[in-house]
Order: structure tokens, then C-alpha cells, then sequence
């Protein structure tokens, strides 16, 4: 019996535009333009009811926007989202970079601690030591296990946005 795997729907999300005059960052280089924070917010909070690994699809309606323009704030939109993602993905690298440095220390510190003890070395300084070793180790967990996978969720997020279907059209519904 052959298996049919049915293709997710794409999550759809509609923005209405009234006035695009605000639509681009005022602040982005020549030729590489970045979508207004308005708008990425707005776009965020309509892709939160949905799991991150879903295929996305805006529908940008609007009679306020010509030809010119749709080519120009697809692009926008799809850089916005790219300089998102590479920015998750040098966090969570950063953070793999903790979580490893916060172990070794966290290591180190617990070898210290058995060093103490079998050394004599008052109650005291060992249970600091301790401490000082375990607080590490839960950073170095925290930092790999929590806020890593936060950051790489994030990404993902991201990266459906660069790839989704953008379709504008006039507020009667017709396409451009």
C-alpha cells in the first residue's frame, strides 16, 4: 500500500495597507531596503498562532501600491528576514559558546571542590566552591538546552519568512 503524504497548508497571513508610506524603514542602504519595524511586528504577532515550521503566505491588500512598489517591499521583506535569521544564528552560536565555557568551568570548579575535601580544606570554602560549580553548570544547561533552542525556534521563524508566498492585491480582491 503506497503511503499518500498530504503537504501541509501554508499558514495565511493578511496585511491590509491603507497608506504604504510608512511600509520601508527609513534607515536601510541603497538598493537593500529592510521593511519598517510597524510592519515586522505586525507580521510576527499574525505568525504566532501558527507553529514555526509551517510554510507561510501573505496577502498584502492595498490599493495604494503599484508595480514599482511590490517588487521593492517583496525584496524588503525578504532581507528584513534574512538579516533576522543571521542574526539567530550567530546568537545561538554564541550561546553554544557559553554553554560550553560556563561546563569546563563549572568542571574545573567541582574538581576543585574534591580537592578540598580529600585535602583537609575547611567545610566552608568547600560548600562555596560547590556552589560556585553547580551555579555554572545549570548556566552552561540553561545557555545549550533553553535559550539555544529559543534562538534556533526563532530561526526557523525566520527562515519561513524569507521563503513564503507573497501575493499582493487591490482591497476589492482582484490581483495587481
Amino acid at each position: 500500500m503506497r503511503k499518500i503524504r498530504k503537504e501541509k497548508e501554508r499558514a495565511e497571513i493578511t496585511l491590509s495597507v491603507a497608506d504604504d508610506s510608512n511600509f520601508l524603514s527609513t534607515y536601510c542602504p541603497i538598493g537593500n531596503p529592510v521593511i519598517s519595524q510597524e510592519v515586522a511586528d505586525y507580521l510576527e504577532n499574525a505568525a504566532k498562532e501558527f507553529p514555526p515550521d509551517r510554510s507561510l503566505k501573505l496577502t498584502v491588500c492595498g490599493d495604494c501600491i503599484d508595480g514599482s512598489e511590490r517588487v521593492v517591499y517583496d525584496k524588503a521583506i525578504r532581507n528584513y528576514y534574512a538579516l533576522k535569521k543571521t542574526e539567530a544564528e550567530r546568537d545561538a552560536k554564541r550561546k553554544r559558546y557559553f554553554a560550553l565555557t560556563f561546563f569546563l568551568i563549572g568542571v574545573v570548579a567541582l574538581s576543585v571542590m574534591i580537592f578540598f575535601s580529600n585535602h583537609g580544606m575547611k567545610d566552608i570554602w568547600t560548600e562555596c566552591v560547590d556552589i560556585f560549580a553547580w551555579v555554572f553548570l545549570w548556566e552552561a544547561v540553561d545557555q545549550f538546552f533553553i535559550e539555544r533552542k529559543i534562538l534556533l525556534t526563532s530561526r526557523l521563524r525566520f527562515l519561513r519568512f524569507t521563503q513564503m508566498e507573497i501575493v499582493f492585491r487591490k482591497r476589492d480582491g482582484t490581483l495587481f
